[in-house]
């Protein structure tokens, strides 16, 4: 039997102390702080209702999970929600076998029929014309709004990269203007800005009184790491933030409230992807441009099949010779 060490602690004197401990020993292997944040609730669930329901987690079977996942159901939990929930308890319960702790992954052993189903929800993306006005917003609002927004709707980034990217992360590569975004799994993802988009960030960048008269990106590590987008005080914005800002624009724009509503950092990256597959960008090239690592990923966020101008019924307008028509 292995002895306790700092990262697998084995012995505590009570045992819902030795499950956090094991469940945070766990989480802090995960990277993103985002990732780590989604295990605490997902584990911590789990755990909850393990102790609702009287039994050893380290010693679960399949029917507990089985149990478990039907009560999320019930409660209303969709399928994407409890497939997360239950890849997040898988994982925690591989940690485990490789540390010697559980004897066994009750979450692994379900089939293809107990597994939840996820739901087949596609991200809303703006119309081409909402996005131009969400932009003009932003330029109205401005230097940091049109910054962040024309760094979105343009790089089709996660909104959590653009919030950790820092000043040095903007440079100049083969004479572009470039960004380097922090991905998934520790990686970087460098996307050329297109003009209009470096020209918002420069311009916001020269309007920060915290940064001084560097300029952004080509005077490499001569300063501490400071946010690419920043707040008044110069912190990082958080996605509550943004969401709030996005929302406002969108209401400043004139965008109809069923749209403004809905409007979330999300919104940007499907927008972009949306966007680019309908201009004849391949899908390839739209998949290595937002880093995802199939195309099937990326098609989730293509939209364009649902355009309303798409709709059968238009070019049956012409097809059926009727008076009607006229209505």
């Amino acid at each position: 039997m292995p002895t306790s060490t700092d990262l697998v602690p084995l012995e505590q004197t009570d045992p819902g102390d030795l499950l956090a401990a094991l469940a945070a020993a766990f989480v802090a292997t995960r990277r993103s702080e985002n990732t780590r944040a989604a295990y605490r609730r997902d584990l911590g669930a789990w755990l909850d209702y393990a102790a609702r329901a009287g039994f050893d987690p380290l010693d679960a079977w399949p029917g507990n999970v089985q149990l478990w996942l039907a009560e999320l159901d019930a409660a209303g939990e969709s399928g994407t929600t409890r497939a997360r929930r239950l890849a997040a308890v898988s994982s925690w319960y591989g940690w485990l076998i490789r540390h010697e702790r559980a004897a066994r992954n009750p979450a692994a052993a379900l089939d293809a029929g107990e597994r939840p189903v996820r739901s087949p929800k596609r991200t809303a993306a703006l119309s081409d014309v909402d996005a131009g006005k969400l932009l003009d917003a932003a330029d109205a609002d401005s230097t940091r709004a049109a910054a962040l927004v024309w760094l979105l709707l343009f790089t089709g980034a996660r909104v959590g990269a653009v919030l950790a990217a820092d000043v040095d992360s903007v440079g100049i590569d083969r004479g572009y203007p470039v960004i380097d975004l922090p991905e998934k799994g520790g990686k970087t993802l460098r996307k050329t800005l297109v003009p209009p988009v470096f020209a918002r960030v420069d311009a916001y960048l020269q309007s920060r009184t915290d940064l001084g008269d560097r300029l952004p990106a080509l005077a490499a590590g001569a300063a501490p790491a400071r946010p690419l987008i920043a707040t008044r005080t110069g912190g990082r914005l958080d996605r509550k933030e943004v969401r709030r800002l996005l929302r406002r624009l969108a209401r400043a724009a004139g965008l109809p409230d069923a749209v403004a509503d809905q409007l979330t950092p999300h919104t940007t990256r499907a927008t972009y992807v949306t966007s680019a597959l309908e201009a004849g960008v391949p899908v390839r090239d739209v998949q290595y441009a937002v880093g995802h690592a199939s195309p099937v990923t990326t098609e989730g966020y293509d939209r364009s099949s649902l355009s309303p101008d798409r709709e059968p019924g238009f070019p049956l307008l012409r097809q059926y010779k009727t008076g009607r028509n006229r209505d």
